[in-house]
């Protein structure tokens, strides 16, 4: 078992613990005073080593604080210049020459967003009133970016869907729009019912859905009770 401990702080309060006990005994216990003596010395700067260390390290600390603290500081005014600078090239017939000017880079030209994704993940609901209520998601589709989807049916009988309306895109995290058929004949019904819904940012579309097929069930009085749907691709 070892007996000087691995640890400098250990190591450190064994000398101090040791050391007037050794310059008491030193020759009862084989030592020379010179060796005690030594010791004491190196134990005593050893000690004070360790105080200058530990107060660097506490001034390090505070100096890297209030290092970061001025960096903070600094980039918040700075931020405010650039802020100001290009408000002002804003309003200048030449704003590049005030970028140059001030040596920061001209804004890059926005991104075009991309497309509305293709609606997908349908949910139908038939209402008490007898209107469907169709559900759906689609990528890219937040009302704040101008999404919206057009709404498109093919009655029975008829050879091409028509537009009925559109939904804007949704502001729900989960991006579900709905759109609600309030105008679908009962007659009709009993056929099926076609939907597409195409999704668009201005005049610039995404991929439209696939059909939606829409089966209704009755009950004897001819009330409908029921809607079910499937995709065709």
């Amino acid at each position: 078992m070892a007996i000087l401990p691995d640890n400098r702080e250990e190591q450190i309060v064994f000398c101090e613990t040791h050391n007037d006990t050794w310059e008491s005994n030193f020759a009862a216990i084989g030592l020379a005073a010179d060796m005690v003596t030594l010791l004491k010395a190196r134990t005593a700067a050893a000690r004070g080593a360790r105080t200058a260390a530990l107060g660097a390290r506490l001034a390090s600390k505070t100096a890297t604080s209030e290092y970061y603290n001025a960096v903070a500081l600094m980039r918040t005014q700075a931020a405010l210049c650039i802020d100001i600078i290009k408000a002002h090239a804003a309003q200048q017939a030449d704003p590049a020459s005030v970028y140059n000017l001030a040596q920061i880079p001209l804004p890059s030209p926005p991104s075009p967003l991309p497309a509305v994704g293709k609606p997908e993940d349908f949910i139908i609901t038939l209402q008490p009133s007898g209107a469907v209520t169709l559900s759906w998601t689609a990528d890219n589709a937040a009302a704040s970016s101008g999404a919206f989807f057009e709404v498109s049916r093919k009655l029975p009988g008829q050879t091409a869907f028509v537009g009925i309306g559109g939904a804007p895109g949704s502001t729900n995290r989960d991006r579900r729009m709905a759109f609600t058929d309030a105008s679908l004949p009962s007659t009709s019904a009993a056929s099926g019912v076609q939907y597409i819904v195409h999704g668009r940012r201005g005049e610039d579309w995404g991929l439209p859905s696939d059909v939606v097929l829409v089966q209704f069930g009755f009950d004897a009085q001819g009330t409908m009770t029921s809607a079910t749907l499937s995709m065709a691709a």
